[in-house]
Formats: C-alpha cells, sequence, structure tokens
C-alpha cells in the first residue's frame, strides 16, 4: 500500500477513535449526574457503561498511535499488535462490568428504591441514542475502508449502547407513566448481558490475532490463481501460512520451482507471483521460499527436494 494511502488510513481511524473519547466522555459526564438525580439504576448502569466506554477509547487512541509506528529494531514485524492487545485489555474490562451491572440490578430488585426526575432521564437519555447513533455511522465508513480491529471493537459495543439506551428510555417512560419499577432493574439486566455478550465477541477476535491464528484461507484460491495463471514453471507450493497484526497479514509459503531454473529466472518469478498478489491484497508482507521440484510426466506428480515433506498445502 502507498506510504499516503496508509497515512490517510490511519488518520482516519484516529479521527475515529479521538471522536469516541469525546462522546463517551461527555454522555459519562452526563449520565452520572442524572442517574444520581433520578436514582435509577438503568440510568446508573448506563453511565458506567459510558464510563468504561470512555476508557476503552482511551486504551484504543494509545492503541491506534502506537500499532502505526513503523518497524524497529527491537519490533520487526512493526506494532500492528498493539491494537489486539488494547480490544484484549478492553474486553476483560467490559466483561468485569457486565457482572457487576447484575449484581447491582439484583440487589435493587429484592431492596426497591422510588425514582425521581425521570424526565431529566429520558431528555437525557435521547441525547445519548442521537450521539451515539452519529459515532457508530462514522465508525462504520471508517473500518470499511481501513478494516481496522480496534474500530470494529469500539463500534461493537457502541452499536450494543444504543440498544441498551433505548432499553432505559422505554424502562423509564414505563416508570413514570406505569408504575412499573421493576422494569428499570429489567433494562439494567438487559444492559449487563449486552455488555458481556459484546466483550466476548471482542476477546475472541483480539485471542485470534495475539495467538498468531492462520488466516491461510483468506488468500489460498488467489494464490492458487496466480499459479495457473503467472507460469507454466510454477509447478505448485506449499506449507502456506499466515497471520494477521493490526492492518498487516503476513504470508509465508514454498513455491515449487523446475530445479533446472537458474537462480535469477526463479527470483523473476518469485518477485512477479509477489506483484501479482500485493495487487489484491495490499496490506500484506510475502516471504517465499523456492523449492527446486521435477515434474514426472507420467504419473503427473510433483518430486520435491526438500529434506523435510511439506507440513501442510
Amino acid at each position: 500500500m502507498p506510504a499516503g494511502e496508509k497515512q490517510k488510513l490511519h488518520s482516519l481511524n484516529l479521527k475515529a477513535a479521538t471522536l469516541s473519547v469525546l462522546v463517551s466522555s461527555s454522555l459519562f459526564i452526563i449520565k452520572i449526574v442524572i442517574g444520581i438525580l433520578t436514582n435509577s439504576i438503568a440510568m446508573i448502569a448506563s453511565s458506567l457503561d459510558s464510563a468504561l466506554d470512555f476508557l476503552s477509547s482511551g486504551i484504543n487512541f494509545y492503541a491506534i498511535r502506537h500499532a502505526q509506528k513503523p518497524a524497529d529494531h527491537q519490533h520487526r514485524y512493526g506494532h500492528g499488535k498493539a491494537e489486539a492487545l488494547a480490544g484484549f485489555l478492553q474486553s476483560i474490562i467490559i466483561f468485569c462490568s457486565g457482572f457487576y451491572l447484575i449484581y447491582v440490578s439484583i440487589k435493587r430488585f429484592f431492596f426497591p428504591e422510588p425514582l425521581e426526575n425521570l424526565e431529566w432521564g429520558v431528555g437525557v437519555m435521547i441525547i445519548s441514542i442521537l450521539l451515539t447513533y452519529f459515532l457508530i455511522t462514522y465508525q462504520k465508513n471508517v473500518q470499511k475502508k481501513s478494516k481496522s480491529l480496534v474500530i470494529s471493537a469500539d463500534r461493537l459495543h457502541y452499536v450494543s449502547d444504543l440498544i441498551s439506551n433505548a432499553a432505559v428510555v422505554v424502562s423509564l417512560l414505563a416508570t413514570k407513566y406505569f408504575g412499573l419499577n421493576q422494569l428499570d432493574v429489567l433494562a439494567g439486566l438487559g444492559i449487563a448481558v449486552f455488555i458481556i455478550k459484546g466483550s466476548l465477541d471482542i476477546l475472541r477476535q483480539s485471542f485470534d490475532t495475539l495467538m498468531d491464528k492462520d488466516i491461510s484461507d483468506k488468500y489460498r484460491e488467489d494464490i492458487l490463481s496466480l499459479i495457473q495463471n503467472i507460469s507454466p514453471d510454477i509447478l505448485g507450493y506449499h506449507d502456506l501460512r499466515s497471520r494477521s497484526a493490526g492492518d498487516i497479514d503476513f504470508l509465508e509459503f514454498h513455491l515449487e520451482l523446475p530445479s533446472h531454473l537458474t537462480v535469477i529466472e526463479s527470483h523473476e518469478l518469485i518477485e512477479k507471483a509477489m506483484y501479482e498478489l500485493k495487487k489484491i491484497h495490499p496490506n500484506i508482507e510475502i516471504i517465499v521460499h523456492t523449492d527446486p521440484a521435477e515434474l514426472d510426466i507420467k504419473s503427473g506428480k510433483i518430486k520435491l527436494f526438500d529434506r523435510e515433506k511439506p507440513r501442510f498445502y
């Protein structure tokens, strides 16, 4: 990917992270004040959720800035996994907060307290819904372009926030007009469930990246197509493995080439294959190992000269 395009995507991610920090911090301050005034467990739960959003968004902001640092002598593969690490820490925090909300909601169910100034709470939650909708719409557009795991994770829990905010509005209106105080508790429990589910999704994605989960299926068909179309001298490939680190995917594979080719001829074929693959997938780094091979005309089988047998294709 050209440096200018990469910088543009980084700038988009950074703007999305900054907006997320501003929105979450503003909502936390407003919600906690109104939550105390109304004595609504759903409102207080929502303010806690916004506080965690602020913490998570702050971590994300740092991760995005750090992930874009170029490779150095100590981090030769770059700093892309900072995003996954941030997502991992974020998911643990959100997961714990979900269970805390369950505890608080159950406690309020058995020891109910009166709610006050509910119209203030409704007004604040409507503002929260509008701001959250604006944020996730912006994040969606950024994530489509940058494919950032952090932005995707951030957007995921703000979508949950949007649903939970709507649930709080319903619970406050039901309490105000129908006296259904227990609906406030149920809304708190519902928010907790959304928080826990969202945290598990983020945790899985982050863990896969940190543990270098193989993503070869994403590239296998394109590699096979290149082998078939670039040159009849490319006999096949094996030992394909890949991993993700932020916005960069790393691919390694062995390319099977006729043993009679010179080093220069082999190098030219590899360069061509890498060039064509990067045209399709700009955000990749490729390492290719050349394996001399011979094609048995009668059997149609390829004989390799490796000391070790291929581990996987």
